[in-house]
């Protein structure tokens, strides 16, 4: 009691902190924080040059100029010159939706080009899933110029050669210089709205240090309240999560928990232990921790729960890059299909598989029961290939 009151009273940091993030925004209360479809859905309004924000191409020409100096700085040749996109009336441009299972598609008519953007705010991408939308819009459009881009919180690579890394921080400076430099010709109701998604990219996809230092300060201070609190209430309200961490706990036997989140937990099956050495540099208390770097991560958003497989950074990038290689010189062996790394190694994160378990539609509860059925018989599929994986890395290792 003595630590949650010292928490709760006078705490000076903690106020600081709800009045850095507590502000009201309309995309908080919508739901649409990590939610892939919806920020999708803002975009493709805000770009297309028809919609109801009433500033025609002013938003895609400065974000298509972004998007083209950001692809020569990473070797790419751009299928249109900002010089000449400039000079363009744009109003033509076709905005598409989930097209074709393409989170966003720009189709140029003048200049002739067109450009898929694949959004991924909180998830990792399913297996082959670039290399398909590539060969869909090289087919589709055959010969109109192509720019294909992999837009992420933090600008990660993709798993794909071909395809552009872009952040949303890149976005929020493009939206943030055209609302400066426009101020006046952007309407009010507008300009709030686009505020709001500002500020919403500011506090959940950013670095801000100032946030940072607040919550390492309140940590440290109020410890014992703070993991009191988690261990009475758990890491997730999330009820497919919570129902998720007492199935994996109920086998103790079988899987190891490393880390949970309110939409994500991390674990591993207990025989890889046995064989993974620790080369992890990890700060979690979890003595496995340093040996999870092979590890699963079940996933849940907006509108599915996702199992997938990854291999996390490491101090010995020989022997990570010895287990990938192993794991996938065989795409079929283990019963999951790995596919084979294409040209580029990721060194920090390499996601081996990702696969949709259970789905429904955005806007319903799922169904617990239905879905924790679709888990166990994933989790029985797995443990499976869990040990012919095991006796692959131990030989793999030993040899």
């Amino acid at each position: 009691m003595r630590a949650l009151e010292a928490f709760v009273v006078e705490n000076e940091d903690l106020l600081a902190l709800e009045e850095r993030i507590g502000r009201f925004n309309i995309f908080d209360a919508l739901g649409i924080v990590r939610a892939e479809i919806r920020h999708s859905n803002f975009l493709a309004w805000l770009l297309d040059p028809a919609e109801s924000h009433g500033q025609g191409d002013l938003f895609l020409k400065s974000v298509l100029m972004d998007l083209a100096r950001h692809a020569r700085n990473q070797g790419f040749n751009p299928p249109f010159s900002p010089v000449h996109l400039d000079g363009s009336d744009m109003g033509s441009v076709e905005i598409h939706r989930e097209w074709k299972n393409i989170d966003l598609l720009i189709l140029s008519h003048e200049p002739p080009f067109v450009i898929a953007i694949e959004n991924k705010v909180d998830s990792g991408e399913h297996s082959n899933q670039l290399q398909r939308y590539e060969e869909t819009v090289a087919a589709e459009f055959p010969a109109r110029p192509a720019l294909l881009v992999f837009l992420t919180p933090d600008g990660a690579e993709a798993s794909d050669d071909d395809w552009v890394s872009y952040s949303y921080a890149d976005l929020h400076r493009v939206l943030t210089r055209v609302k400066r430099t426009n101020s006046g010709g952007v309407g009010p109701d507008v300009s709030a709205f686009l505020d709001h998604y500002l500020r919403l990219i500011e506090s959940r996809m950013m670095d801000d240090p100032q946030i940072d230092e607040l919550c390492r300060r309140i940590y440290k201070n109020h410890r014992a309240a703070i993991d009191l609190i988690i261990e009475r209430v758990g890491a997730t309200s999330n009820p497919v999560m919570a129902a998720l961490i007492d199935q994996l706990n109920e086998s103790p036997d079988r899987w190891v928990i490393l880390k949970s989140r309110p939409n994500e937990i991390r674990f591993l099956p207990k025989s890889w232990l046995e064989v993974l050495p620790p080369i992890r540099k990890t700060r979690m208390k979890d003595p496995n921790a340093r040996r999870g770097w092979l590890v699963g991560y079940w996933t849940c958003r907006d509108d599915c729960l996702e199992f997938s497989i990854w291999v996390l950074k490491t101090d010995d990038q020989h022997i990570r890059q010895q287990v990938v290689e192993r794991l996938t010189s065989n795409p079929e062996e283990f019963g999951l299909a790995f596919p084979k790394r294409r040209a580029r190694w990721i060194h920090d994160w390499t996601q081996l598989r990702c696969e949709r378990v259970a789905e429904w539609t955005p806007d319903a509860e799922p169904e617990l029961d239905a879905v924790l059925a679709e888990v166990r018989s994933k989790m029985d599929k797995f443990e499976a290939s869990a040990l012919r994986i095991r006796d692959a890395i131990k030989m793999s290792l030993n040899t």
